[in-house]
């Protein structure tokens, strides 16, 4: 069984984390702001639609972790875990990849424009920057 309560928990950790009120929080996943606060407030459960509203307007949220509490780009263990298997996943792309290999790990040695930019900050908090087109 779902735990209410911690997903209701999670959604105002994402809040706080983009420094939103629950207004302009509702505005941005698409819901109306009575609706955001029934859910605050416990009076309603979130619904999987709702969830994946969040999960569309923030990249970095896993849904995963918003619903079950699993770790994501949130947590340091996720962090870890996830560079862990980043590292993993290219030494063994690597491996079957036959010829020279380039790895840029510098944005400005790249002639690409970055599709996005997160700062994840020591206290757990991030910022999450998406250029203009």
């Amino acid at each position: 069984m779902l735990n209410n309560a911690s997903i209701v928990s999670r959604i105002e950790e994402i809040r706080n984390n983009h420094q939103l009120t629950s207004a302009s929080f509702a505005t941005k996943i698409g819901v109306q702001r009575s609706a955001m606060s029934h859910i605050l407030s416990g009076r309603n459960k979130p619904s999987l639609d709702f969830l994946i509203k969040i999960h569309d307007a923030f990249d970095e949220v896993n849904l995963e972790w918003l619903i079950l509490g699993r770790p994501s780009s949130l947590s340091k263990d996720s962090e870890n875990l996830s560079n862990q298997t980043i590292t993993r996943e290219t030494e063994v792309l690597d491996e079957m990849t036959p010829g020279p290999k380039t790895i840029t790990t510098n944005p400005s040695q790249s002639n690409e424009a970055p599709k996005e930019i997160i700062y994840i900050y020591a206290d757990g908090k991030f910022q999450h920057f998406k250029p203009k087109n």
